[in-house]
């Protein structure tokens, strides 16, 4: 649980294919970063959707927003609080990739020793 807005909010861990489903939403067809919102903002809906509607078309309206992604930043209008759901979010990223380079090094070694 992160407490953000006054509220505990879970996030959870996303997947490999999610992580790479929200930099491809963040970002044009040609490259260039969306102008109203980024891959921390669809990080964080994916990470809280099962604990939070950001499909609340009331929400939306509210808001002005066209896309959930773009609420993040507008419903956690404090800073620090949309800080530590940004920092939730990619410290799994983070936790993950170190898992990940462990266990290439682990296996190099094991087919080193091997051979």
């Amino acid at each position: 649980m992160v407490p953000a807005d006054g509220e505990d909010w879970s996030v959870r861990r996303l997947t490999t294919i999610e992580v790479r489903r929200a930099y491809e939403l963040a970002y044009e067809e040609n490259g260039d970063p969306k102008e109203s919102y980024n891959e921390i903002d669809v990080m964080i809906v994916k990470a809280t959707e099962h604990d939070f509607d950001w499909n609340s078309k009331d929400l939306l309206l509210a808001y002005n927003c066209v896309s959930k992604y773009e609420l993040p930043p507008r419903i956690l209008d404090n800073p620090s609080d949309y800080a530590e759901l940004s920092k939730a979010v990619t410290k799994f990223q983070e936790t993950k990739d170190a898992l990940l380079k462990e266990a290439k090094n682990s296996s190099s070694k094991t087919e080193k020793q091997a051979g």
